[in-house]
């Protein structure tokens, strides 16, 4: 007895947040380089795809984007999708009717990116032509909704060329008003998605991304975005293989924050912020030539590809492996450990460079804004206190504070350990170590009459504007100044009596 799949309660089901709101095109977009690689192999340079944005002929405005000098852009309602790949064959047309179809799963496909497509759009058009095995051309257009399914258009005036045009039509207002405006933001979306076919061996077909006022060619973006390759190299995580591309883009506006791309089935899956991830890792590096660049990696792997959600929002690998497994699976934080590792590795020079700049930055805060950390400064540098060259001053004197207050727990707890030692017995090395627990005392006792005495000296600046005569021959009140030396209707707890 055979079951009966509802297409409304499967696209009900489909996970796709607004986050996501390009993932529907950028499915698209896969599919139609994939028919491409199907027709050409690697002849790529054969291969063209053309992405065309369609905006509201009405003139309701969308002014959330809008830049200095730049026209309100009017809503996206849909995009089309052309290639000149191999088309909807017959054998590609059964799997478009089978749901979940796994007719592409060594290419790490699920079947369900037309699902996105009915999530985030009210109907698809799609017209194709193909040759068949005689080498004739033949096609076929047909329209794809919720409430229709396939229907096929036998009437319809079909291409005379092989290749596809996929049309996405009624973008849907929550996922309209979520996602990108601008065509080339849209491009820059497509490009860092599909990057990996950029950069395999003969590279992509000649994709562009246009609308009514525009066109952007993902090919030029390659040369405008990434500055220079990086060796590839591979992570072994409990005896699963993980392969890392490294780039070193040109530094731009957006691209500041070093990335790491976690990618399955050649495509972006999740992005995740490296900054402060790895000691000196802060926005921008330099090369040995001191020019400047931002530093992303993409992750790959069968493990990855297989671990993927439906959806390609996420993976189902747990965050955190469990204390004690009885199998040691694979966590999202071993793979990041191991990889972070190794970026460290690969940028060794550039973060050098970096933590000395961050270092240089602490010492010229101590030495002219921040005197109390001096004496305690190289006990700070061993608890990781690497800073971004750019922080602000607030935010570097709450990063000293807080690694101050772990010194003086640590001291405390060296301290209680030390003295219940010399009860007894002293063991071997008790003097070194009782030598070093007081020479760290010592300096924070320093540290600690730096600050009273900083304290101290804004109290005297205070008070030396208190008793000047102001701009019109007047003096402070009494209670003021007696209020700076020793507040007024309190008890030694400072609370109101």
């Amino acid at each position: 007895m055979a079951l009966t799949t509802s297409l409304a309660g499967r696209v009900r089901n489909t996970s796709l947040p607004k986050s996501h709101a390009l993932l529907p095109l950028l499915e698209a977009v896969v599919n139609a380089i994939q028919a491409i690689d199907a027709r050409f192999g690697d002849d790529t340079e054969s291969g063209r795809l053309r992405i065309r944005i369609h905006r509201s002929p009405q003139e309701a405005l969308d002014f959330s984007h809008v830049g200095p000098g730049r026209a309100a852009l009017k809503p996206i309602v849909g995009f089309t999708v052309e290639d000149n790949g191999v088309g909807f064959t017959p054998e590609n047309m059964t799997s478009f009717e089978t749901l979940d179809s796994d007719h592409k799963a060594d290419m790490g496909c699920r079947g369900v990116g037309r699902l996105l497509w009915l999530k985030a759009f009210d109907r698809v058009t799609i017209r194709s032509a193909y040759e068949d095995e005689a080498g004739r051309i033949d096609g076929r257009q047909f329209r794809f909704s919720v409430h229709g399914e396939v229907e096929l258009d036998p009437e319809a005036e079909l291409p005379a060329e092989v290749g596809a045009a996929v049309s996405l039509d009624g973008f849907k207002k929550p996922y309209q008003q979520s996602g990108l405006k601008s065509v080339e933001a849209i491009a820059r979306e497509v490009f860092e998605h599909c990057i990996w076919y950029f950069l395999r061996p003969g590279g992509a077909p000649h994709i562009m991304v246009s609308d009514d006022d525009g066109a952007v060619s993902l090919n030029s973006l390659m040369n405008d975005f990434v500055y220079s390759d990086l060796q590839r190299t591979s992570i072994d995580v409990k005896g699963e293989s993980f392969d890392m591309v490294s780039l070193r883009l040109k530094s731009s506006p957006r691209n500041h924050a070093p990335r790491l791309y976690w990618c399955a089935a050649n495509r972006v899956v999740l992005e995740e912020n490296l900054t402060s991830k790895v000691p000196g890792l802060y926005g921008r590096l330099k090369d040995s030539e001191s020019s400047p660049f931002t530093y992303v990696c993409y992750l790959s792997s069968d493990f990855l590809d297989s671990h993927v959600r439906a959806d390609r929002t996420a993976f189902d690998i747990s965050e955190q492996a469990p204390d004690t497994p009885l199998i040691e699976d694979v966590s999202m934080d071993d793979i990041r450990e191991s990889a972070l590792k190794e970026v460290e590795r690969i940028l060794a020079g550039p973060l050098s460079a970096a933590r000395e700049e961050g270092k240089a930055r602490v010492h010229e805060f101590v030495s002219n804004r921040a005197p109390r950390y001096r004496p305690v400064l190289s006990r700070l540098e061993p608890l990781g206190v690497t800073v971004d060259p750019s922080i602000k001053d607030q935010e570097l004197e709450l990063l000293l504070h807080s690694n101050l207050q772990k010194l003086e727990a640590s001291a405390l707890a060296e301290g209680h350990a030390v003295l219940s030692q010399g009860n007894s017995a002293p063991p071997e090395g008790y003097d070194d170590r009782l030598a070093r627990y007081l020479n760290t005392v010592t300096d924070i006792n320093q540290s600690d009459l730096a600050a009273y005495v900083s304290r101290r000296r804004a109290i005297l600046d205070v008070l030396q504007r208190l008793v000047e005569v102001d701009g019109q021959g007047r003096y402070s009140r009494e209670d003021a100044i007696h209020s700076l030396l020793m507040p007024m209707r309190t008890d030694s707890n400072l609370e109101v009596s």
